[in-house]
Order: structure tokens, then C-alpha cells, then sequence
């Protein structure tokens, strides 16, 4: 189980003691390695500065190493990590790979040039100062190192929390640095346009004699490291400094080792950063783009095929004198001008011979200097000697070409710089592609010139719009960088060409040897055939199991795209198969809502034919009433007739007896007298007549035969003899009875008008014509009192009266014609009915009653399939 530092707290923890600063720093035996730490952390991605400043300044007598660049700048905390020890969380970004990795660089670095470093630098939210002072720390005493700080806003508040921490990294800025307030620090950090960082290196280091190390006169444009001083007794002058090479003589003359100006143009394979050393911009180089009869070779180690080294090798156009191998790792030179193979021999093989190398797969050194001494970095320095060689056999020896002569004064194996007169020709100085940079700061992109260019002919300051070419001129800076491509060569070329090299190096090894010699060198050689064909068999196998392994990714990539293809027609199908289940979905949807607007159609039509049934079966039953009035109509109007009859009979009868009444009363009581008995008898037969009419008018269930209300009409037709009697009341008796005929008439034709207009005749609880009460009360009132006046109201005889009025009334509702025609339609029906009833089941039929009778719809009946009769 592993546990954070959290739960170790009580452990004791382990301090770096000062004095670390100063051992850290020795790392770096040579000065120009401690300043190209510095130019690494400008150049990697999270600073990504363009333009780097080294110059050297004084301050108030204090002679100052200044290093400026104009990158982001850091945060406080980013700032508090480069000032400790082991911080470093540098990534990758967008291909970009960061050079330093430890931590340690700016450390070992700045403590190498000089005692104190104070840094200034201002980010986008903050600015900051920090102070990294062995003078300070020796001064105090100090068991551990402190690093004073301090922090503003972009306007000049402070932003430390703690005023003390404040007020003591003041102090101790103040007693230690360059600068004696915080004013000064604010104006120095006011210098730095938008965001930047500056490091200013105080108390620089001396040597043994207390001079300087660094060379500040010797070039006002450069920074050089002071020449070493003659030896004692010795009349020589004084010599440039020159870092020990094996079998490279002291008199050979290396720019780089003492010129800061000459290091740094060839410190990167591909500069990315202007640097301007004392004010003066340095002319950066490609070291690839110094080669003429380039080889390119390339290099797999056997412990690590996944790794690729590109060799590219040819002659220095530009100094013949140096040459060996410039071995670069992340875009860093690591080892300049490192001699291998031919170039290792006392002789003059491989001069001139400068090769460029990338070895991202070893692992250099802490201070970058040189590379771990492991067998991955011997076995890719015997790979070189083994390129070199045959290099030099194919464009030397198998031409029958030397080398130039050496100078007369060097020793027996020795090698010395070529004189003047001995220098190469011209066209000798032309390397095989020349590469230019844009110095227009925003750009900074590599640009390719015509074969033949020579260097010398292009300007200083070179910009993109400077191109020979008119197109990619006009296109200036905005045209891509054009990709770096290490010249290809096929495998059956090198291949033949090392078979060529074997042999001649087999024949010129086969001169003046014996016998014995011969046949171990012809073993040997079949030893070396066999591993030349096992390897070169491995070689084959390597490179089938390459090519399968592109050809299955190539099949995996087809095989991705396929899927990728499938997926999406799949996804597409499925959208099409989706879309249609939503079109099908609605038009299910709307099928279902057609049927649900045909069933609430198809209900809303049965409502409405239910409601014409009903209507039509109340019309049907209004007609059979309309029917039966109109047979009660006839029969009323029959009656009317003979009442009318009677009523004129006996007012002929009443005119009668008036005028015999006003005979001489002796007249009368002799007629009566002579009568005798049978007067009354007379007079019962005269008023016979009226009262059968009455009885005809009013019987309820017979109209003949005595009854309650026959002998109540009697009773009345006595009375109205008695009325008759009487003038007054014989003339009240007729106005009524005249009264009661024309009302009956009245309802007739009202009746009438109503069945001509089609509409239904309503009939109330007491078979009256609705709509008619006042006229029918006031007419049967009338009616009631004309013929029944000694039947008391409410009586039995006074209520059936009463109904048949109300009868006789709505009989005459209807046109007799009309009458007529639907009562013989109606008895033809009921006849068919009846046939039909006696065909389908006679046992039924002579068992049916009257009342069932009545309950049978006889249309329905007659309408019925196969319902004809017979």
C-alpha cells in the first residue's frame, strides 16, 4: 500500500545547504555551456521566446552579465520553482519537445557565471522579482538557502501578503544586488515591453589571476573567453581558448570554443530564436545546409529499432579544418566537431569530413556537454566510423583522389590547418542546399534557395519577400515552411555500393600476403559472407515484417475506414428505417383518427337517423291521431248536421205551438178538455226526435239505448221546452245554440288548415286541440249548459259530456277528402297485415287479441322482405 508524504510529516526532512550553489555549478567546466542553459529555457515551449539579448552592462561599477528574452514571462509561483531545486513540469506542445528536464539548468548555470543572479520578469497578471544570491547567503550565514521575493501588479501594488517578507527580501535586495530601492527594480521591470523575463548576473567569476573569465574587449560585438596566458619562459603569444578533441592539434583554430558569437550560430540544428549578442544580431546556420556530396545513411539501434538516426554526411563548404561530427539531441548540440574512425588515424583520411547526427535516443549528460557513456552511444559511434569510411572510399578513393597536402611544419601523423594558398576553390564552397532564415521576428520561417546559390552572395538581414523566386516572393511571409526532407537513396543503391566497397577493401588487404593468410582471410571472408547474409537475411526479414506491419496498418486503417463507412450507411439505414416508422407511426396515427372521426361520424349519423326514427314514428303517430280526428270530424259534422236539423225542426215545432198558444185560452182548454189523456203523449212524440238527437250527440259507449246521460238529456230537453216557452228564453236558447254551431265550425277549420300546412295537431290529456283551450272551455261551457243544463258540475253525467265535445270538436281537424283517403289506406294496410299474419302462422293469428292487434306496427310489417301477400 502506498502511502502520500502527508502521513510521513514527522519524518525529518532533508535541506540544501548553500554551498550546493556553488558544487552544482561545476558541473559546467566550460562558461559557454552555463549561458546556453539559459538560451534552453527561452527556446522551450512553455517560454517560446523570439528574440534572446546577452549583453554586458555596468552598474555602478559593477560589471553585469544581462540576458533578456521577450517570452511569456512566469507567474510568481512558476518563478519560486525555478529559483529551487528538481521543478520541472516541461511538456510537449503542438511537436515542439522541451530540451531541459532535471530542473537544475538555471541553477547550475547562472551560479557558473557568476556569485548572484537577480530576476526580473513580467507575465500578463503579475510581475516579480527574485533573488538568487551565494554573496547574500554567506553574509547571513545561512543553513539553507533563501530566496527573497516579491511581487506587484501590473501598475506597481504589491501583492505579497506579508509585509515583513516584504520588507526583508527589499532589504536584502537592496545590501546584495545592483539595485538600492524598489523604485529602481520597477523602473528595470517598466524596460520589458509587454511580458518578458531578465536575469541580471552579478560578482561574474575570475580566474586564477583575478581576471575575468569572459573577454569582454577582445570583440566589441562579441563575448569571448579570455585567451589562455603564455607560459612561463615561453615567447609564444597567447592562444585562444580551445576545448581538448582527441587528435585535434593546439594549432588548430575552433571558433566555437572561445566565440559566444560562433557557439551560439550553430547551438540549435534548426534555430527558432533570433539572438542578438551586444546588440548585434547573430547570423544563425544550419549545419546541414554546409554540406556539399552529401551521404545519407540511417541508423536503426539493434536495442531499440523503434528509433530512427539520420546520418547526413559531406564536406565543410565552409572550413575544411573542421570536421568531425556535429551530434545534436532535441534540436541541442551536444558534442561539436567529435572525431570517429578515419578521423582518429595518424593520417590525412576523412579531412573535411563534417557529418550532422540527431541521437534523440541517447541520454546526454547533466550539464549537456556530452552524451552517457553506454553501449548504445559506442555502437552508433562505430556506426559512424563505419559510414565514414565508406564515405570516404566512394567520393576519394574509388576516384583515385587526395587530399590536399598538409603543412610543410606538421608533425609525422600530425594534422594542421590548410594554408591560404591550399584553400578550396570557389565552386567547392557551394553546398548542396542552402537554407536561409527570415529575420522578420514574427516569421523566423526557413526558406530553401536555387542550386548553385552561393552564400556569400545573400544579404545580412534576409526576409522573405528577398526570395530569388518571384512566386514564393510575392507570397512573403505568409507562405508555409517548407518541410526538411533527408535526401533519400534507395536500398539496392546502398546496398551495391557497400558490396563494391568490401571487395576493394578485400583486394587491397589480399596484396603481399602468404598462403596461410590468404586462406584465414578467405574463412574470414566466407564468416563475413554469412554474416553479411544473415544480416542481410535479419535486414530482409526486418524490412518484410516492416511492410507487413505497414501493410497491416495499412489494412487496419482501410479496415477502420470500412467500419467507419458501415457505421455511418448503418446509422443512415437506421435513420431512414426510423424516419419511415415515424411516417408510418403518423399515418397510423391519422388512420386512426379518420376511424375515430367516422365512428363519432357514424355515431353522430345513428343519432341523428335514431332521431328521425323517433321524429318519423311521432309523425306517424301524429297522423293516426290526425286520422282518427278526421273520422271524428265526419261524425261531428254529421251530428252538427242533424242537431241543425233537429234544432230547425223544433223551432218549426216552437213556431207551432207559439202560434197555438196564442189561440183564445178557451180554445185551448177545449182542446185540452177534448184530447184528453192523449195530449202529453202528443207532445212526448214531438220532442222524440230531440231526444234521440241528444242522445246520438252525447252517448259515451252506445248511441241508442237508455242511460244516466240519456235520461239526464231528457230531463234538459223537458227544461227546454219550458225555456221554449218563454219568449225571452226560447231567444236566449237559439243565440246559444247558433253560438256553439259557428265555434264548432271555427275549430273545424283551424283544424283543417293546420293538416294542409303539415303540421301535427296536438291533442291534450282530455282529447282537446292544444292551443285552443279558451275557445273549446268556453264553447263546451255553452254547449254544456245548452244541452245539459240539469246535470250538476262535476258530476259523472257533466264529465262525459264534457269528453265527447272535446270529440266532437277535433273530428273536424282535417279536410273530409283527406280524411277519407288516408282511412282507406289505413284499412288496406291492415288488411295486407293481417293476409301476411295468416300466411306466416295461422295457430299465431287466430290466437291474437284485440290488443295485440293494436301493439303491431303494421308498416314495418308490410315493408318486410318477402312480405308480399297473397
Amino acid at each position: 500500500m502506498q502511502r502520500s508524504a502527508a502521513s510521513y510529516s514527522n519524518v525529518k526532512h532533508s535541506k540544501i545547504h548553500p554551498k550546493f550553489l556553488n558544487s552544482n555549478s561545476t558541473s559546467h567546466r566550460w562558461p559557454f555551456g552555463a549561458m546556453a542553459e539559459l538560451l534552453d529555457n527561452a527556446m522551450d515551449p512553455d517560454v517560446k521566446a523570439q528574440q534572446f539579448c546577452i549583453d554586458m552592462q555596468n552598474f555602478d561599477g559593477i560589471d553585469c552579465l544581462v540576458f533578456m528574452d521577450n517570452g511569456g514571462g512566469m507567474t510568481p509561483d512558476t518563478l519560486h520553482k525555478m529559483l529551487g531545486f528538481g521543478h520541472s513540469d516541461k511538456k510537449e506542445i503542438d511537436g515542439h519537445r522541451p530540451i531541459g528536464k532535471y530542473g537544475s539548468g538555471f541553477k547550475s548555470g547562472s551560479m557558473r557565471l557568476g556569485q548572484d543572479a537577480l530576476v526580473l520578469t513580467k507575465h500578463t497578471t503579475s510581475q516579480s522579482v527574485g533573488f538568487l544570491s551565494q554573496t547574500f547567503l554567506k553574509a547571513a550565514h545561512a543553513e539553507e538557502i533563501l530566496v527573497p521575493m516579491i511581487t506587484w501588479s501590473l501598475d506597481g501594488q504589491q501583492l505579497n501578503a506579508d509585509a515583513g517578507d516584504v520588507q526583508q527580501s527589499l532589504n536584502a535586495i537592496r545590501d546584495y544586488s545592483v539595485f538600492q530601492d524598489e523604485a529602481g527594480l520597477l523602473m528595470q521591470l517598466d524596460a520589458i515591453q509587454g511580458t518578458g523575463t531578465i536575469i541580471i548576473i552579478s560578482n561574474l567569476r575570475r580566474n586564477s589571476a583575478h581576471q575575468l573569465e569572459l573577454d569582454f574587449d577582445a570583440d566589441a560585438s562579441d563575448i569571448r573567453i579570455a585567451a589562455d596566458p603564455p607560459e612561463e619562459g615561453s615567447a609564444s603569444p597567447a592562444s585562444n581558448y580551445q576545448q581538448s578533441r582527441a587528435t585535434q592539434p593546439k594549432e588548430v583554430d575552433v571558433p566555437l570554443d572561445y566565440s559566444l558569437r560562433q557557439y551560439v550560430s550553430v547551438l540549435y540544428k534548426v534555430p527558432r530564436m533570433q539572438v542578438f549578442i551586444r546588440e548585434k544580431k547573430v547570423k544563425v546556420k544550419r549545419m546541414t545546409s554546409l554540406l556539399r556530396d552529401k551521404l545519407q545513411e540511417t541508423y536503426r539501434p539493434q536495442s531499440n529499432p523503434d528509433f530512427r538516426c539520420d546520418i547526413e554526411m559531406g564536406f565543410n563548404t565552409e572550413n575544411e579544418n573542421l570536421y568531425g561530427m556535429m551530434l545534436y539531441h532535441r534540436n541541442r548540440l551536444i558534442r561539436p566537431y567529435h572525431r570517429v574512425g578515419l578521423q582518429l588515424e595518424p593520417n590525412d583520411k576523412g579531412l573535411g569530413v563534417l557529418g550532422v547526427v540527431e541521437a534523440d535516443f541517447l541520454q546526454p549528460t547533466h550539464n549537456k556537454q556530452d552524451f552517457d557513456d553506454t553501449p548504445a552511444y559506442r555502437n552508433m559511434v562505430n556506426k559512424l566510423g563505419q559510414v565514414l569510411k565508406l564515405y570516404w572510399w566512394e567520393k576519394m578513393t574509388r576516384l583515385g583522389k587526395t587530399p590536399r597536402p598538409l603543412s610543410p611544419n606538421s608533425a609525422r601523423g600530425g594534422r594542421t590547418r590548410i594554408t591560404q594558398a591550399q584553400a578550396q576553390p570557389e565552386e567547392e564552397k557551394i553546398p548542396d542546399d542552402l537554407w536561409v532564415q527570415c529575420d522578420f521576428p514574427q516569421c523566423l520561417k526557413w526558406r530553401t534557395m536555387p542550386p548553385g546559390t552561393h552564400p556569400d552572395t545573400l544579404p545580412d538581414n534576409w526576409f522573405c519577400y528577398n526570395h530569388p523566386d518571384p512566386a514564393k516572393a510575392a507570397l512573403s511571409h505568409t507562405a508555409p515552411e517548407e518541410a526538411y526532407k533527408v535526401p533519400a537513396e534507395a536500398e539496392a543503391a546502398k546496398h551495391e555500393r557497400r558490396r563494391q566497397f568490401q571487395a576493394a577493401e578485400r583486394e587491397r588487404k589480399s596484396k603481399n600476403k602468404t598462403a596461410a593468410e590468404l586462406a584465414q582471410e578467405q574463412r574470414e571472408l566466407q564468416v563475413r559472407q554469412q554474416q553479411e547474409e544473415q544480416q542481410a537475411e535479419a535486414a530482409r526479414i526486418a524490412g518484410e515484417r516492416r511492410r507487413l506491419q505497414q501493410e497491416q496498418a495499412a489494412a487496419t486503417v482501410r479496415l477502420q475506414a470500412e467500419q467507419k463507412k458501415q457505421i455511418k450507411e448503418e446509422q443512415l439505414r437506421m435513420k431512414r428505417v426510423q424516419q419511415e416508422q415515424q411516417q408510418a407511426f403518423k399515418r397510423q396515427q391519422e388512420v386512426l383518427l379518420r376511424a375515430q372521426k367516422a365512428e363519432e361520424e357514424r355515431a353522430r349519423s345513428e343519432a341523428a337517423l335514431h332521431a328521425l326514427q323517433q321524429h318519423n314514428l311521432h309523425l306517424q303517430q301524429q297522423q293516426q291521431e290526425a286520422q282518427r280526428l278526421a273520422g271524428l270530424g265526419r261524425d261531428r259534422q254529421q251530428r252538427l248536421q242533424e242537431e241543425q236539423e233537429q234544432q230547425e225542426a223544433q223551432t218549426r215545432m216552437m213556431a207551432q205551438e207559439a202560434q197555438q198558444s196564442s189561440a183564445p185560452q178557451h180554445s185551448a182548454a177545449t182542446a185540452h178538455q177534448t184530447q184528453g189523456p192523449e195530449a202529453p203523449h202528443t207532445q212526448q212524440q214531438h220532442m222524440q226526435p230531440q231526444l234521440q238527437g241528444s242522445g246520438h250527440s252525447h252517448g259515451g259507449t252506445s248511441r241508442a239505448g237508455p242511460s244516466k246521460h240519456g235520461t239526464g238529456k231528457r230531463d234538459s230537453s223537458s227544461q227546454d221546452s219550458a225555456d221554449r216557452s218563454d219568449p225571452k228564453k226560447h231567444q236566449a236558447l237559439n243565440g246559444s245554440n247558433a253560438g256553439a254551431v259557428s265555434a264548432s265550425q271555427a275549430r273545424q277549420a283551424k283544424s283543417s288548415a293546420q293538416l294542409d300546412a303539415g303540421l301535427p295537431v296536438h291533442i291534450n290529456a282530455n282529447g282537446n286541440q292544444a292551443g285552443a283551450d279558451m275557445d273549446s272551455s268556453h264553447v263546451g261551457s255553452e254547449d254544456t249548459r245548452s244541452n245539459d243544463r240539469v246535470a250538476p258540475a262535476g258530476s259523472p253525467q257533466h264529465n262525459q259530456a264534457a269528453e265527447v265535445q272535446g270529440e266532437d270538436r277535433n273530428e273536424s281537424a282535417m279536410p273530409e277528402q283527406d280524411l277519407v283517403a288516408k282511412l282507406a289506406a289505413n284499412l288496406q294496410m291492415a288488411l295486407k297485415a293481417v293476409s301476411i299474419l295468416k300466411r306466416a302462422d295461422p295457430t299465431v293469428f287466430e290466437n291474437l287479441q284485440p290488443a295485440d292487434l293494436a301493439n303491431l306496427d303494421l308498416r314495418a310489417l308490410c315493408e318486410a322482405p318477402g312480405s308480399t301477400p297473397e
